[in-house]
């Protein structure tokens, strides 16, 4: 991933010294601030989500959202797949999507993919669970987007709402067609084993996946 960013970072700058020579090292600059200042900006947003997050886990509150998502995350990823631990892991990430925190819910999800590799009997591959999460976290279902609106208002937004239903409908299809597709193939390769085509590892039907839904 750092080469494809260096690729498209010498590129841009080659195609900008043929198009506006003497505008490169202000764009640079130019860019360079700005990109500073909002990172100061969303600093502020992603530090008092993750602090929430924080007390939560450490009062208890963690478990709860867990026993309330319970239901939704047997249903996808399986009872009898995932431990108690898995389980209070994705919970806490599903919610920190759910409320548009992307930022606060990567930490939990690489934790939750951590403690699904230790539910993981064949270390070597991607399990079911771990494809089912990379899925969820890609597709994002989020019923309240704060970091776009975070966004849109500090570019001087008049209603940064607006971007809510939009954000609800498109992270619920998307969120839909991606674990439609991870169940139907764990359905097929599971009934189809003895056949060559099932044998396709979970890690290229990922990038299948991850390529249909977004």
């Amino acid at each position: 991933m750092n080469k494809v960013w260096l690729s498209l970072l010498v590129l841009s700058i080659v195609a900008l010294l043929f198009v506006d020579p003497g505008g490169v090292l202000l764009g640079l600059t130019n860019a360079s601030n700005k990109a500073v200042k909002l990172s100061l900006e969303l600093c502020a947003i992603y530090a008092v989500w993750i602090g929430i997050f924080s007390i939560m886990e450490q009062t208890g509150i963690s478990k709860w959202f867990s026993k309330i998502l319970s239901p939704f995350v047997n249903l996808i990823f399986g009872k009898k797949n995932i431990s108690e631990k898995s389980r209070t892991y994705i919970s806490m990430s599903m919610s920190a999507n759910m409320l548009g925190m992307g930022g606060a819910a990567t930490p939990l999800g690489i934790k939750a993919m951590e403690s699904l590799q230790e539910d993981n009997k064949n270390k070597d591959e991607v399990s079911y669970p771990m494809t089912m999460l990379i899925i969820i976290s890609s597709t994002v279902l989020q019923f309240l987007p704060t970091s776009i609106m975070g966004l849109m208002s500090s570019s001087g937004s008049k209603n940064p709402t607006s971007i809510i239903l939009p954000a609800i409908l498109t992270s619920i299809c998307s969120s839909v067609v991606g674990i439609i597709l991870v169940k139907l193939w764990h359905l097929i390769s599971s009934k189809r084993k003895k056949r060559k085509w099932a044998h396709i590892s979970f890690q290229s039907f990922l990038f299948y996946s991850l390529f249909i839904v977004l």
